[in-house]
């Protein structure tokens, strides 16, 4: 059982023992303790059983439902000594079932997030109670001290409910920030060993030779040296736009004769793994189809484009590529494409 149902059973088993208490004593009831108990039953039902928006018993109740039940425990001690013997003590402890019962309802409805309505049915029955009974101390004697006790009691726990709610969603955005962050390491200490893996692979060979020959390279080997320096160039000013794919394309490149340069200048940081992924196989298939003999591959800041991808001729104004890779959630730039400036698509 549910704490909600378990706190709704065990407010209905106090109504039904007030609603009791105002049916059964040493006298037969008088007519308006019969209509008090029923008013008293009829706003029971409204404050446990009407639902709110959210279709949740215990939250908030409606505004307009929460006033019909305070006006009813108002109303309550006048009814209920209506009709009654004048000879009789309005303060009897069987005659005074009202404040308990109201104090009841309007803690309910403390607890259903209504604490302002609920204080003003306090204030209400303390004032109706106060015709019937001769004085505010006996008033306060017979139950009334009880009832504001009680919705001071239940304002205080709803309060504390409350922060500590807050307090566990907060710990708990806490938590998954710091998993996030700590994904994200390990992310991170991934690509910087696998990128030291790959400097290894690529300088490593060259380095232990020129440590050999003193420096005294080889033709050859000099241009094996100068393509590893800007495979290593590559890994510190490319970081975001490489793979394999891309790797291997920019070798190419190079060792056709092509000058290739990345700059990732922070452009694609709000990336997801997956649209890195996108950007990298477009980008990979852009360089394996070029073959100008200056490349350059930037990343991009522009809200729909990702990586821009330049290829100069010869001559100082011969753009002969020119491609916009878009980002995976933006849409792609209707001028993207890889025909050279000038030229008309047919």
């Amino acid at each position: 059982m549910s704490v909600r149902r378990a706190l709704t059973l065990l407010a209905g088993v106090i109504v039904v023992y007030f609603a009791t208490r105002a049916l059964i004593g040493p006298e037969p009831p008088a007519p308006g303790a019969l209509v008090a108990a029923a008013v008293f039953a009829l706003a029971a039902v409204v404050a446990l059983g009407v639902r709110d928006l959210a279709g949740e018993p215990l939250h908030r109740i409606p505004r307009v439902a929460a006033a019909l039940v305070a006006v009813a425990v108002v109303l309550l001690p006048l009814i209920a000594r209506a009709g009654a013997d004048p000879a009789s003590d309005p303060a009897a402890p069987q005659a005074t079932w009202y404040t308990g019962a109201g104090g009841l309802l309007l803690t309910v409805l403390c607890v259903r997030r209504r604490p302002a309505i609920a204080w003003a049915g306090i204030a209400g029955l303390l004032a109706t109670t106060c015709l019937v009974v001769p004085t505010v101390i006996d008033a306060l004697a017979v139950g009334m001290a009880g009832s504001v006790v009680w919705v001071l009691s239940a304002q205080m726990l709803v309060a504390l409910v409350e922060r500590t709610a807050r307090d566990t969603r907060r710990l708990a955005d806490i938590e998954r920030r710091s998993a996030a962050w700590q994904a994200a390491q390990l992310v991170r200490r991934r690509e910087r060993r696998e990128r030291v893996r790959h400097a290894l692979e690529v300088a490593g060979p060259i380095l232990t030779r020129v440590v050999a020959t003193g420096g005294a390279l080889a033709p050859d080997e000099q241009r094996e040296a100068v393509l590893a320096e800007a495979a290593l160039r590559d890994e510190i000013r490319g970081t975001a736009l490489l793979d394999d794919r891309v790797r291997a394309a920019v070798a190419r490149l190079r060792r056709e004769g092509s000058v290739v340069s990345l700059d990732d200048e922070g452009g694609l940081d709000g990336l997801s793994p997956e649209q890195l992924v996108a950007v990298r196989d477009r980008l990979a298939r852009v360089l394996e189809q070029a073959g100008s003999p200056q490349v350059v591959v930037r990343t991009s800041t522009l809200p729909d484009t990702a990586v821009t991808v330049a290829g100069r001729g010869a001559g100082p104004d011969a753009l002969e590529l020119w491609e916009e890779i878009a980002r995976p959630d933006g849409e792609a730039p209707g001028a993207a494409g890889s025909a050279a400036p000038g030229e008309e698509s047919g």
